[in-house]
């Protein structure tokens, strides 16, 4: 009996280390905030208990600020400097809430004209661009079944205006509320992608706009 009762508390404790950490890994909002400093310029806060694919990033987590000295924001046509999610559910391959910071070179849009043009013709852009890539998300996505474009809006980020995108993923079980900021600068455009699982929306999205809000970029 006693080995029955002490082979039950094993198992018990087991179990709770488990949730006791999926709680911890889905807890982002409580967690520490590391700052990421692309070159001497550019930077965003992101929680420190996020996954990050890029194992150079993963290597520094240690450090209160995370210099990427060798990751210039002017460097490429197109560059990501960053990408982190967070999984909130134990065994799900799928990501609770996501971002991205990427940026591209070119000859795009000033601040001023940013700020005064027409939401209109961006949503026409917008549900042109979903309707062309539409089949090569469903194919690339998992239990991905549609996507729609929700609403597209000229918002202040920090010092500087953006194009907002905001779209819906609705996934086989679950819902995605996705955004992505736009911000133009003449010769070259940073994007930030942030989404989330609506059903978590209380959780994860003061934390993706803290986030949001964290983006520093240097004055043109």
């Amino acid at each position: 009996m006693r080995k029955i009762y002490t082979k039950q508390r094993a198992i018990l404790l087991g179990i709770f280390i488990v949730f006791v950490g999926v709680l911890n890994n889905a807890n982002a909002e409580t967690s520490e905030i590391v700052n990421f400093r692309f070159g001497s310029d550019v930077s965003i806060n992101v929680p420190r208990n996020w996954y990050f694919p890029d194992k150079k990033i993963r290597q520094h987590l240690n450090e209160d600020i995370v210099h990427l000295a060798g990751v210039s924001p002017v460097q490429g046509n197109n560059q990501i400097l960053i990408a982190a999610n967070i999984r909130t559910r134990l065994n799900s391959t799928a990501a609770a809430a996501f971002m991205q910071l990427a940026v591209r070179k070119g000859k795009f849009m000033s601040q001023s004209k940013v700020r005064f043009s027409d939401t209109e013709k961006w949503r026409r852009v917008a549900q042109a661009q979903i309707n062309k890539n539409l089949r090569t998300f469903l194919e690339k996505k998992k239990y991905l079944e549609g996507i729609y474009l929700a609403t597209v809006n000229i918002e202040k980020l920090g010092n500087y205006y953006s194009v907002v995108v905001y779209k819906i993923f609705e996934y086989t079980d679950w819902m995605e509320m996705d955004r992505t900021d736009f911000i133009y600068l003449g010769n070259i455009v940073y994007i930030l992608n942030t989404s989330y699982r609506t059903d978590e929306e209380r959780k994860l999205k003061p934390i993706l706009k803290k986030m949001r809000e964290s983006l520093s970029i240097p004055a043109q």
